[in-house]
């Protein structure tokens, strides 16, 4: 009730009552402003005034940050100090950066939601230069005007093309849709939400201070003060505990994203662009932070920004998940720490094959097919396979810090890493942060910050020995903080017995480690063929399970009946609304671009299909065409063709292949990357039984697949094992001499590069490669002073591929012992992205640098660019245009 005092009845002139009232929404109450007019209007009633403030409008703040003198200030900063500290380093350049940090108030106007500063500025330089244009009849003013013009125009495009190009790459993640359609449609008014209001001990709280502290209540309720254990450090860890190099720390700024800073308001791009000086001090503080472990207060102290749970009441506390934001100087730390850890976990293979999420080559693809493999498995010896999904009660929250250490020393993560991560842990500090208001500081005496970069590998340690609750039998997979037990055999009693005895180790498990898990949350199905009388009863803490018809796990709805046509409903249930969503986006008035909006359409609906590829490519034709479908309708909206477009001409101009075959050849991706990387693939264990582990159309499909391409699975590049160490183990001049630029005639780039080799390479054994690809053949070249070698290759390689495998085989067959190589080749990105994270191929050219090097031979790479008559390259691009 909006209107509780002011009277809007008068009957008398003595006499008033509240007749007239005012009703909302709760969920709209604090975005309303009710008021009874001072005046009757000659009637016996007084108008009641209504205002919401979705309908006016509001203020809109465009943020700009002049990052030149920034980072020339910061150079200075640290050239100035000797010894830096990074408390001092982090309070001088949060200063800087607030210092040369603006906003601009934009007002009454309904701009576009890209609209930035550089548009609003020429903007307001058009309109005056067209208002002293028309006044005036010179030329010169008229010119000053189109100029403006061109010049908003200019930034205007950019800005939009820029804004969607962002939009494209956050539609990458499938669940960021709705809320890009959310965020398009209040981008006049971002501060307007309906869940502004908190539902709490029976009353609705709107004040935000007020908000902020329960949340900051609510969240440290899960933490309170333990009892520490006892816990030493040694021995030391080698490999872990190793100086931080200079290439780790590059790695980990570049793969730091541009996300909110924390407190010290310090973002990654700040580090990004500054220069390898400032980047050296860098270095010596982390060093420091790794030997000594005296971390700074704002690294432990967090920013908590409560996110909604999808489908959740949202004026309810419970319904909100905390996100923190800590500082970016701490993420890269973390990162460098979490990359250490997870290459050691995963070379040592310290960690349980069934554990995927966070983990290389374990990822939900795997997870999700080893169930799929054991559900047809069952079905086929035809055997009963009953699943119980378990639920665990605010999984990170409930973490205990000094149990977490405990277990990463047993599984040898020792030293000072180890004790680095225990003070960070420890008695953490946050403030909650709702609608641009800070709570009162709480303390955290448990769980871990979910933001954090260390958070989820951690987690994975934690739960690795939950295996060991398993009985004879029983399999379990695990992503994260989702359990999946099952056991499969020709008797219901006996998997009764099973699993019985399993739920009771884990409750076992759970109170030793103070975890809990919801049983009203957890459920359990019977997924064979076989007809089922009567289900047995199965508890969990002396509760009974709930049966189910059908289960989710990792995004898939698993069923006893009609299973595939339980995930297409599933699976089409969900597209067919982000299709209504697609045509409120094409529609819109800012709407993207044609491109843009194939994009969206890729990586938000389609890729639905491309997620549960290696279990949907055993659909029925029938099924496959209903994917089809939604494939062709998706694709009209996004091209804005009408609805009698033939589906060929369609897919052409989208650039795209049928869903159906590319589903199909996706799987069949999957299971050769599997075969890749085998020592550590989660379906292969052994390289001799690689058929056996695949469903049975599956390995028949991928048969087919060999004998086409002529070839056998040893064919396939395996992933090279070699030890950790700097990429850096050769040279890379890719922008580095004169030449090395397109634009320059070819007689100037022919002539300097052979001054550059003569004064900076004179010593080194040269060789040519090159890769050429036609509608018929793929071939790759090299040439040396002495030999040369040609080879076709499959044309389904990419020229990509066949580039690197051109510098793989001439590292095999021109090189000369006891000399240093120079390898000239035309291809940019593949000499860009030799690192150890990079396909396949790459890897293994990697692991070819490495056994050179263990020969004391180092390789410097030279890009030259392409058909610039520079005769080596001249001469191995013919040698492969002849083959």
């Amino acid at each position: 009730m909006l209107n509780t005092s002011a009277p809007t009845h008068i009957s008398n002139p003595h006499t008033s009552s509240i007749i007239d009232l005012t009703l909302c929404s709760a969920s709209i109450y604090n975005e309303i402003d009710c008021y009874v007019f001072d005046c009757t209007f000659e009637g016996d009633h007084t108008p009641i005034v209504i205002s919401w403030s979705k309908f006016q409008n509001t203020t809109r703040s465009i943020k700009t940050i002049n990052w030149k003198p920034i980072i020339t200030k910061s150079i200075e900063i640290f050239n100035a100090t000797s010894q830096p500290n990074i408390d001092l380093i982090t309070d001088h350049i949060s200063r800087t950066i607030n210092a040369h940090t603006s906003n601009k108030i934009l007002v009454d106007k309904d701009y576009p939601p890209w609209w930035n500063a550089a548009c609003h500025n020429f903007s307001h330089l058009k309109k005056l230069a067209w208002n002293k244009a028309r006044r005036s009849i010179a030329t010169t003013e008229w010119i000053k005007y189109k100029k403006y013009r061109s010049k908003f125009k200019f930034h205007f495009k950019k800005a939009k093309e820029n804004y969607w190009d962002s939009i494209s790459q956050i539609s990458r993640n499938p669940r960021m849709f709705f809320k890009i359609l959310n965020k398009l449609s209040s981008h006049t008014n971002p501060n307007v939400k309906n869940h502004e209001i908190i539902f709490h001990n029976n009353r609705y709280v709107t004040n935000p201070i007020t908000q902020s502290n329960l949340f900051a209540n609510h969240f440290s309720s899960y933490s309170h003060e333990v009892q520490p254990i006892p816990l030493d450090y040694s021995p030391e860890n080698e490999f872990l505990n190793r100086n931080i190099e200079f290439w780790e720390l590059k790695r980990a700024i570049s793969k730091t994203k541009n996300s909110t800073p924390s407190a010290d308001n310090i973002p990654s791009i700040w580090f990004k662009n500054l220069d390898d000086a400032s980047l050296l001090k860098i270095l010596g503080m982390l060093q420091q932070q790794l030997d000594f472990s005296a971390l700074p207060k704002v690294w432990k102290h967090t920013i908590i920004i409560p996110i909604p749970k999808p489908n959740k009441d949202k004026t309810k506390l419970t319904s909100y998940r905390p996100i923190a934001l800590t500082s970016v100087f701490c993420k890269i730390f973390e990162r460098i720490l979490a990359h250490r850890i997870t290459h050691f976990l995963t070379s040592q293979k310290k960690l349980n094959p069934n554990q995927h999420g966070f983990l290389p080559f374990r990822d939900n693809h795997t997870a999700i097919y080893k169930i799929y493999s054991a559900i047809s498995e069952a079905r086929k010896n035809k055997k009963f396979l009953v699943a119980v999904s378990l639920d665990i009660k605010s999984a990170y929250d409930s973490v205990h810090v000094d149990d977490l250490i405990l277990k990463c020393l047993q599984l040898g993560i020792s030293g000072k890493a180890t004790k680095w991560m225990h003070h960070f842990l420890q008695e953490r500090s946050f403030q909650i942060k709702w609608r641009n208001f800070l709570s009162n500081t709480k303390t955290s005496f448990k769980g871990l910050p979910q933001g954090s970069v260390l958070s989820p590998i951690l987690y994975v340690i934690f739960m690795n020995d939950f295996f060991e609750t398993l009985d004879n039998n029983v399999e379990c997979s695990i992503f994260a903080d989702d359990i999946f037990v099952y056991c499969s055999h020709h008797s219901l009693s006996y998997i009764q017995t099973k699993i019985q005895n399993t739920l009771e180790h884990i409750y076992k498990w759970c109170c030793y480690w103070k975890l809990t898990i919801c049983p009203e949350k957890s459920a359990i199905i019977e997924l064979s063929n076989k007809q089922v009388i009567s289900f047995p009863r199965i508890t969990y803490a002396g509760i009974p399970l709930p049966w189910s018809e059908s289960i989710k796990y990792l995004g898939i709805q698993f069923s006893k009946y009609n299973q595939n046509g339980h995930i297409l409903r599933s699976l089409r249930n969900k597209t067919l609304k982000k299709i209504n969503g697609l045509k409120m986006l094409g529609y819109k008035r800012n709407g993207p671009r044609t491109k843009h909006l194939i994009t969206i359409t890729n990586n938000s609906i389609l890729s639905l299909f491309f997620y549960s590829s290696p279990i949907i490519n055993k659909f029925s034709e029938t099924h496959l065409k209903s994917c089809n479908v939604i494939q062709t309708t998706s694709l009209r909206i996004a091209l804005g063709v009408p609805i009698w477009t033939p589906n060929v001409i369609l897919l052409k101009l989208a650039g795209q292949e049928i869903l159906s075959e590319k589903i199909k050849r996706l799987a069949i991706q999957f299971f050769i990357k599997q075969i890749a990387t085998q020592p550590f693939s989660a379906l292969f264990h052994t390289p001799d039984r690689i058929y056996s582990h695949l469903v049975e159309k599956d390995a028949e499909s991928l048969r087919i697949t060999f004998r086409n391409l002529n070839c056998i699975p040893d064919h396939i590049i395996s992933l090279p094992i070699f030890p950790h160490s700097s990429p850096n183990v050769c040279e890379i001049f890719l922008k580095d001499f004169y030449f090395q630029n397109k634009e320059l005639p070819s007689s100037i780039i022919s002539s300097d590069f052979i001054e550059c080799i003569q004064i900076f390479f004179p010593n080194h054994f040269i060789i040519a490669t090159d890769a050429s690809k036609s509608h018929c053949y793929t071939s790759i070249a090299g040439f040396s002073c002495f030999q040369q070698f040609c080879y076709r290759i499959h044309p389904l390689n990419s020229v990509f591929t066949a580039e690197v495998l051109a510098i793989c085989q001439a590292l095999d067959e021109l090189v000369v012992p006891e000399k240093d190589i120079l390898i000239l080749s035309d291809s940019f990105s593949s000499l860009k992205n030799i690192s150890f994270h990079s396909p396949k191929v790459i890897q293994r050219l990697a692991a070819k640098i490495h056994i050179r090097k263990n020969l004391n031979q180092n390789i410097a790479f030279l890009w030259i660019p392409g058909h610039s008559g520079v005769s080596w390259n001249e001469k191995a691009d013919s040698i492969g245009r002849r083959n």
